[in-house]
């Protein structure tokens, strides 16, 4: 099942994390970081957006790895959570953790897929577009965040 929430991307990101963890998300935004579109810890993500305001995130929940074709988005990459809450925050960077929404989910470690498309349909960043942020999340093993996909807005 798809979830879908409306969040504020101010710095260009969003964060899914464990509702336990202590990140420091100050520190998180390496160059490799930046360059792979998504920073990590054990127990968060944060995956870049291409916009700096509100933003359609879709976190969909499921058994076993998605079948995802990588021609219908723009960006994707992989990575890890652990989640031993039990709750799955989504929010972003400057929102008041206590009020941001949460999910509940099987305490474990999940693989996860962050995607975006229709990040040609932006023109700047503060107008409306069609651009949407989705990331899959199914119990898996820790990985590194990789790069399946990367979007180049250069060649738009």
């Amino acid at each position: 099942m798809i979830q879908i929430f409306s969040i504020f991307a101010d710095y260009f990101q969003f964060i899914l994390m464990d509702e336990d963890s202590q990140t420091d998300f100050s520190t998180i935004w390496t160059a490799e970081a930046l360059d792979k579109t998504l920073a990590s810890t054990e127990t968060a993500i944060c995956p870049v957006t291409f916009r700096n305001i509100d933003v359609t995130v879709e976190i969909e929940i499921l058994d076993s790895p998605p079948i995802i074709n990588l021609a219908d988005w723009d960006n994707a990459v992989e990575a890890s959570i652990t989640i031993s809450s039990g709750k799955l925050i989504i929010m972003g960077c400057t929102d008041y953790i206590p009020d941001a929404p949460r999910i509940d989910i099987q305490p474990a470690t999940y693989h996860c897929i962050s995607l975006a498309k229709g990040l040609d349909t932006i023109k700047t960043e503060w107008e409306s577009a069609n651009d949407l942020y989705r990331v899959c999340l199914w119990p898996g093993s820790y990985r590194t965040p990789q790069i399946l996909k990367k979007y180049n807005h250069l060649n738009t």
